[in-house]
């Protein structure tokens, strides 16, 4: 399940994001490991696992691709405002409002590599497959903040 940060409600309920603020992004923990699945039929049997290896968020409106090595780093507030994340982040430079819907659709993508192994009844057998990709979609409004200083 893809997470980002700042992840604030507006008035009418929509997730948001700040503008020109570093909107960390992540992944659950559960979503970044190993998975494996085994099938037999009689001694014959292979195994596929497949390791995450990269998470890449497409943020929308045109902006680039930023990846990471990791499942990236849920925001805590410790961190402080306005903090980088130390492995996972975008910046957004101009707001939503000339999006449909006044958001942007941003795509979470997990990089997989792949191998098997098995037994085709007289000797071992696997390889490598060619790297997999999952993908989550998530909408958000990339929001302008304004403050008013008065004495």
């Amino acid at each position: 399940m893809p997470r980002h940060s700042p992840d604030v409600r507006l008035p009418d309920g929509r997730s948001a994001t700040v503008v020109g603020e570093h909107t960390w992004f992540w992944t659950a923990p559960e979503d970044w490991r190993p998975q494996r699945e085994r099938v037999q039929a009689g001694v014959v049997w292979a195994e596929v696992t497949a390791v995450p290896v990269r998470l890449s968020m497409a943020p929308g409106m045109g902006g680039p691709v930023a990846s990471c090595s990791g499942p990236g780093t849920p925001y805590d507030r410790s961190f402080g405002l306005h903090a980088a994340s130390p492995d996972c982040d975008v910046v957004y430079e101009r707001s939503s409002m000339d999006q449909p819907g006044e958001q942007v659709t941003a795509q979470w993508s997990i990089t997989w590599r792949v191998v098997w192994q098995g037994w085709d009844g007289s000797a071992p057998v696997g390889g490598e497959l060619a790297p997999m990709t999952s993908r989550a979609v998530a909408r958000f409004a990339v929001a302008e903040a304004q403050a008013l200083r008065t004495r």
